[in-house]
């Protein structure tokens, strides 16, 4: 069977009418020189691909998978049109600081065997959709591309190699080819007449090694090292990294194995966390399930970048000022909460420089913790305040996700400030013939679409669902139903503020939406309900009597409890159904009932879950589905963070 990217084909005289492409781009390698240095290594895109990135002083080279020789065997002559549209070696040159660089592109020619006549082939290099042609023959020093790369800017190359179509001579090509590698240069000075930079290859810092370096700590911040765990104590501020499209706060790292442990610094969900009536049942909580079954899966790669046997210790204890827990009862698996005492060394071994209010894991938003009180059904928490207390199991609280990040892991840019985070060399884009769908991208980066910040909640068939950052002027303070309707959503007042929000978007972007999508409101208890069952989040999706609560969402019965719809809103349990950015806490309303009196499931500021009557006011966030042709816009200058969300466009 033939390779996808192999073309080959007989020689034999062919008729000019009928003269077709059959040149191939064998991807099986890229080398890269710098100062005669080398350095390469792999990583995967969200969509399971391998890619290679090599990393080359400030620039970073990004390609796609498998084999990476580019390779020309055993084709035809043919026209340029039609050679511009065969397959493709695509790749990204990524500038990663925000020092503009100077860079050149050449082709290195490692043919063996007996060669093709570089006259006698053409080279198409497509950069950011411009289109240049030459032949080989005309290619200065072998250079396909030179220039400067703007600070913090990603340009996208597509390179074919084809016959030009005036070869006549079938024994100028038979049995011949040409294979070649793609070198980067980095220069300094004068593009035209450059001259090598001094800058030591730049190979990437382990997250260890950067994150606690003492010239990073920063005022009020400091270590303590409890013999097991080096933690992060204090008010610090330089101990961001972003991955996978979320902000995290480092927290400690393992003496022995360097694993850096990672929370959110934000609650992704606000659940329910087990029936009041269970008791001891941490490992098949809500919380555990939506950790595994809907967290995890949005991670990168996280079986490379992350501990997937990670010990959790989740054992009962009776004090809110504990020392280390005895690891009576622990957890396994990549994903987990923060136990009471990872906490509480966050602030009390800091020596009097901060307290639970002022310690850097309190955002003012309340969430669960991974400890019973006492061994009972009461679970503890962090208050909203910053402080340690428990609670009933059926509380409805924020989910903030802990990992733990593999020592070996690489720091390529940023400076640990929450403006500018570590970012993990895993965070690339995924570029399909020279544009980058949205739908490639992680769930939790960040979006301008109507000059308003929205959120990627998640894919759902190749639609980018996003949920407004905060509430626009036109849906503060709205009443759910002043009539309380027999049905929660369909005929809401709710319902008609969110279709004169869609109707007064700019055109632009209301044909980026996907018309008439379904979203469902299964009713979800909470707090002292008592009942079996009913607190669990996946009921705001599947049917009650059917569903298995122990399987993904996607298998369930889905509710009856539906409705079509332009725009709609988040449901209780979902990924940034919550607080999901500092200094914008406001109540808002969720799409889920809380029960048959028709009060509504609510996000409190204070990071907790509650219910209101559907003639209470509260603010709406509105949630919607983009085309699967969505794109990141070719002029974007964004990294999908808060502070710099991508620019989209309707794409092809």
């Amino acid at each position: 069977m033939e390779d996808k990217n192999t073309f080959g084909g007989g020689h034999q005289k062919l008729d000019r009418t009928k003269k077709l492409v059959s040149v191939g781009l064998l991807i099986t390698g890229i080398f890269v020189v710098f100062l005669g240095i080398t350095y390469a290594f792999t990583n995967r895109a969200l969509t399971g691909t391998k890619k290679q990135v090599i990393n080359v002083g400030n620039l970073s080279l990004e390609l796609q998978e498998d084999d990476n020789n580019l390779t020309i065997v055993d084709a035809f002559p043919t026209y340029d049109e039609v050679g511009m549209i065969g397959n493709a070696f695509t790749f990204r040159l990524i500038n990663k600081t925000l020092q503009d660089t100077n860079y050149i592109l050449k082709l290195a020619d490692i043919t063996s065997g007996e060669k093709l006549f570089l006259e006698d082939v053409k080279c198409g290099l497509t950069k950011d959709g411009q289109v240049t042609i030459h032949l080989l023959s005309d290619l200065q020093d072998n250079t396909i591309n030179s220039g400067v790369i703007l600070g913090n800017q990603t340009i996208e190359y597509a390179l074919r190699l084809w016959i030009k179509d005036s070869v006549e001579d079938d024994a100028r090509i038979a049995g011949k080819s040409l294979s070649f590698k793609v070198e980067i240069e980095q220069t300094s000075g004068d593009v035209d007449n450059p001259t090598p930079t001094s800058t030591p290859e730049p190979s990437g810092e382990p997250a260890t090694d950067k994150v606690f370096a003492s010239e990073n700590l920063g005022e009020n911040c400091t270590t303590y090292n409890d013999g097991v765990d080096t933690f992060l104590v204090g008010q610090c501020q330089n101990n961001y990294v972003w991955y996978s499209g979320k902000l995290w706060r480092v927290v400690l790292k393992n003496n022995e194995t360097g694993a850096v442990k990672m929370v959110t610094d934000n609650a992704i969900t606000v659940i329910t966390l087990a029936e009041r009536e269970d008791s001891n049942i941490l490992d098949i909580s809500y919380v555990e399930q939506w950790l595994k079954q809907e967290f995890l899966p949005s991670l990168h790669d996280y079986d490379d970048y992350l501990v997937t046997d990670s010990v959790w210790d989740v054992s009962s204890i009776s004090t809110t000022t504990p020392t280390r827990l005895p690891g009576e009862t622990t957890l396994s698996g990549p994903v987990g909460l923060l136990n009471v005492y990872e906490y509480y060394t966050t602030y009390n071994a800091s020596n009097g420089i901060a307290s639970y209010y002022t310690g850097y894991l309190n955002n003012d938003v309340a969430f669960w913790l991974h400890n019973y009180y006492k061994g009972k059904n009461q679970v503890y928490k962090v208050h909203n305040t910053g402080a340690i207390n428990y609670t009933y199991g059926d509380a409805v609280l924020g989910v903030r996700p802990v990992v733990n990040m593999r020592s070996d892991v690489k720091i390529v840019s940023g400076n640990g400030s929450i403006s500018e985070p570590f970012k993990l060399i895993s965070d690339s884009q995924n570029t399909i013939n020279g544009v980058t769908p949205l739908s490639t991208r992680y769930s939790g980066e960040y979006v301008n679409f109507n000059n308003e910040l929205y959120r990627i909640m998640n894919i759902e068939n190749e639609f980018v669902k996003i949920i407004a950052v905060t509430t626009p002027e036109s849906l503060k303070s709205k009443v759910f139903d002043s009539n309380v309707p027999s049905h929660p959503f369909p005929t809401t007042d709710i319902k008609s503020e969110l279709e004169m929000y869609y109707q007064k978007l700019d055109g632009v972007f209301k044909n980026m939406i996907q018309q008439n999508m379904i979203w469902y409101y299964g009713i979800v208890t909470k707090q002292g309900s008592y009942n079996v069952a009913d607190s669990n989040y996946k009921l705001g999706i599947c049917a009650g009597n059917t569903v298995e609560f122990d399987t993904l969402i996607s298998t369930c019965e889905k509710t009856t409890s539906s409705v079509s719809s332009n725009i709609g809103m988040s449901r209780i349990g979902e990924m940034f159904a919550s607080q999901i950015t500092r200094g914008n806490q406001e109540d808002f309303w969720l799409i889920t009932p809380h029960s048959s009196s028709q009060n509504i499931h609510v996000v409190q500021k204070s990071g907790y879950g509650s219910s209101a009557a559907t003639s209470s006011s509260n603010n709406v966030r509105p949630s919607l589905y983009l085309k699967s042709n969505v794109v990141i816009a070719k002029d974007n200058t964004g990294d999908g963070t808060y502070e710099h969300p991508y620019e989209i466009e309707l794409g092809a």
